[in-house]
């Protein structure tokens, strides 16, 4: 039974008591009718369709947030359609609003947000597309710095030919100049030798004491052995056999004459001196001729020498100038990398300013090799180096031209600031409509509380003029308003209870929607629970209609909080995915640090291993140095083993776990680690391992060393994506400082040669000096003759 139809059964039982009683009452009911009707027609459905236009608007935005969180283009397509659904919904539930709104203000919110979405998907599309750009300029650009470093490699293999060549060259000429020394120090040595033979020769004639004779002949069969033994003899080999004839015949002459004294016999022996004498005559002159010649060759061969040294040192030079070519187009290679590693345009440009400072210094380096290569004559070499330089040059274009990677990633850092900002306008609407939707809940909630106090005076009121009239009346009308009371008051207490419920809750959700535009995602999002009443709660009148729109309207605020709790989840993931790629590239740009510093490799090995342990959270580590020319793996940095492990000085490959994993190029990784098989060391004692991980060191394909790992926990996949990324800096990092080396080693050996090859210089002007000096006294020995 409605209210209306106990109102009117009251009127017609106290009509006939009293006529004001029917006046009153009629007045007060048709009260009560306004009062409800706007209750249960226009304010309650009004903040209904006001939450459910909040929970709407928040799904739209959620669905925008997922647009622009799209990894791909696929799921792009997938969220903007779902994002474009949101958008119909959101329009639909705002005109349906507008009509409700008994101002006259109309709702904008539909085409603001329908603004700043059409700017997050384009900013998103143009993200995507550039993503799309970016991967292929890197994948054209990694080919390209393959071929120049195949080119590189293939001019290095031309220029240490080149190098050998001309050291090989200037060896040989050493060689032949020392052979010429010798034979000339051979010749004079002969010639000296040859005149003391004379002056012996004629010691033996005028000397008459056989004592003294067997001294000169003593002396005289020294001088003929030593002649014998000189290797310059050979250019006339028979004259000098006829010269120990004679001179043996002389001696024997000369002792006839001794031991006879007679004149015969002293006749004999000055006949053979004499022809002794112009023997040696001949044979100095023939010594004389040969001595210049041979000091004539001697003069040309260290003329040619220096010739050689000269190029040789050119040559070694070169070898300089394409080791600092290999370490430059390294850096290119490691800062190209890093183009994709970075945030804003200003690093952007600030590395490519320095790629290009590179490129600038390896255009003037091949300038200086072609100038060099030419003087050499090298021209085969010089093609070799025009190609690599066609290649590097190539690469410089590439990089910097209108789809280059510098201008890719300059769009994609545009659009992804762009979808920023459009994230950003989402969080003020959000905060803007939660708060203008308190609002309007507000006012709803403030009328409504005074249509239940006016009803409340209006009811008083009726109940002090029944009272007025007399005893009857008041027995009537107190029965009657207990009747009421029951019927209307009750009812409407449990509707006050449940709005001003749902009000402290919506308090609540406003607070909570501030902390998390403020950027507070950390706090907890609590569901509501939707009310619940019970049947015989519910009457079939006008309050159970109240009470059943207020029930939908606390089953919608259930919806809302679900829906905000959502987005909350969504927004909290997408900042510990940011936190990740923070971390990420944080560690990355410390590693690079102390990869870029010039350093000994055993230095530059601990420092990157300490590092990476310490970023890790590794309680172990080993890194080994593979030796190419050996093919074996050698430890070059350790990092809290203990004093007794076993730690081999030399691993081959396919040995043990550590060559298997080099011989592979493949990650190892043990769950279970055995016992013994490697400890950790600590000022508090020791421990094993509960995981290990290998990883090889590889670059451009080429194995650089291993390193191995030892963890309390597994590693997850975000170190193992730290480790796989930078693993590439280190190996380019210990190949640059082993190129640095052989630099290094390189020039030692030329500045020792340089040494040698002056002290030789020195050597050879001595011994001319003293060639030229003895050449002077014999022609003044030989003058007045």
């Amino acid at each position: 039974m409605t209210i209306k139809a106990k109102l009117i059964a009251n009127v017609l039982v106290i009509a006939a008591i009293i006529a004001g009683i029917s006046q009153a009452s009629y007045i007060s009911t048709s009260f009560l009718q306004k009062k409800l009707s706007y209750l249960t027609e226009r304010s309650t459905p009004y903040q209904m369709k006001t939450m459910e236009f909040q929970s709407v608007l928040q799904q739209c935005v959620t669905d925008l947030i997922s647009v622009n969180a799209a990894h791909n283009v696929t799921e792009f397509s997938a969220f903007r359609a779902k994002a474009v659904q949101s958008l119909g919904e959101v329009h639909n539930t705002q005109d349906a609003l507008q009509k409700m709104n008994v101002t006259t203000s109309r709702f904008a919110v539909f085409e603001e947000l329908n603004e700043v979405a059409d700017e997050l998907i384009s900013a998103t599309d143009a993200r995507l597309n550039s993503d799309v750009a970016a991967n292929e300029v890197n994948a054209k650009m990694s080919q390209q710095m393959k071929d120049s470093s195949a080119r590189l490699k293939e001019l290095e293999a031309a220029i240490r030919t080149l190098q050998i060549a001309h050291t090989e060259s200037f060896a040989q000429a050493l060689k032949s100049t020392e052979q010429y020394s010798s034979n000339l120090r051979n010749l004079e040595e002969l010639r000296n030798t040859l005149k003391e033979l004379h002056t012996v020769s004629a010691s033996a004639l005028n000397t008459h004491n056989t004592t003294a004779f067997l001294i000169i002949k003593g002396k005289a069969k020294t001088l003929l052995a030593r002649i014998a033994r000189n290797k310059s003899t050979t250019f006339i080999p028979a004259d000098f056999k006829t010269l120990a004839d004679d001179v043996n015949e002389f001696l024997h002459l000369s002792a006839t004459g001794i031991s006879h004294k007679d004149d015969e016999s002293k006749k004999w022996a000055g006949e053979s001196y004499k022809e002794l004498t112009e023997f040696l005559n001949r044979l100095n002159l023939a010594l004389n001729q040969e001595i210049e010649l041979a000091s004539s060759r001697l003069a040309i061969e260290t003329t040619r020498q220096g010739s050689i040294f000269a190029r040789s040192q050119e040559a070694n030079s070169i070898l300089l100038i394409n080791s600092e070519l290999v370490a430059l187009s390294t850096t290119i290679t490691s800062e190209t990398n890093r183009l994709f590693t970075l945030d804003s345009p200003e690093e952007l440009e600030r590395v490519n300013t320095v790629i290009l400072a590179t490129f600038t210094t390896i255009h003037d380096r091949i300038q200086r090799m072609e100038r060099s290569l030419a003087k050499l004559e090298a021209d085969d070499v010089l093609k070799v180096l025009n190609t690599a330089h066609t290649s590097l040059e190539a690469i410089r274009s590439d990089l910097n031209s209108n789809r280059g990677i510098v201008n890719t990633l300059k769009v994609k850092l545009d659009a992804i600031k762009h979808a920023n900002n459009s994230a950003h306008k989402l969080q003020i609407m959000v905060l803007k409509q939660s708060t203008k939707g308190k609002e309007n809940i507000s006012v709803a909630q403030g009328d409504q509380g005074e249509a239940i106090a006016a009803i409340n005076r209006m009811i008083h009121r009726s109940m002090s003029q029944i009272v007025s009239i007399g005893i009857v009346a008041i027995l009537i009308g107190i029965l009657f308003g207990l009747w009421i009371y029951r019927s209307v008051l009750l009812p409407l207490r449990i509707v006050l209870d449940a709005v001003s419920s749902q009000h402290r809750q919506g308090e609540e959700k406003v607070k909570l929607v501030e902390a998390v535009a403020g950027g507070d995602l950390d706090r907890k999002v609590s569901i509501g629970t939707a009310l619940a009443l019970e049947k015989s709660q519910i009457q079939n009148d006008e309050i159970g209609t109240v009470l059943k729109a207020v029930v939908g309207m606390s089953e919608t605020q259930v919806s809302l909080d679900r829906a905000f709790a959502d987005m909350t989840v969504s927004l909290r993931n997408n900042r510990t995915d940011e936190d990740r790629r923070n971390r990420l590239k944080n560690g990355l740009f410390e590693l690079n640090k102390i990869l870029r510093d010039e350093q000994i490799t055993t230095v530059l090995a601990d420092r990157t291993l300490a590092f990476i342990a310490g970023f890790l959270s590794a309680r172990a580590g080993i890194m080994f140095q593979f030796d190419a020319a050996h093919e074996l793996l050698h430890p070059i940095a350790t990092f809290a083993l203990a004093g007794n492990s076993k730690l081999k000085e030399a691993i081959r490959l396919g040995e043990g776990l550590v060559g298997l994993a080099a011989l592979e190029r493949k990650n190892i990784t043990l769950d279970s680690v055995p016992p013994g098989y490697l400890t950790i060391n600590s000022a508090l004692g020791e421990a094993e391992p509960l995981h290990v991980s290998i990883l090889p060191i590889v670059h451009n394909d080429t194995l650089i060393g291993i390193v191995e790992l030892g963890s309390f926990k597994p590693f997850s996949a975000d170190d193992m994506d730290f480790l796989q990324q930078s693993l590439e800096g280190i190996a380019i990092a210990l190949n640059i400082n082993h190129s640095r080396q052989l630099v290094n080693i390189l020039l030692e050996q030329t500045q020792q040669q340089a040494e040698e090859l002056q002290q030789t210089n020195e050597e050879l002007e001595e011994r001319t000096h003293v060639q030229a000096e003895l050449q002077r006294k014999q022609r003044a020995s030989e003058t007045p003759a």
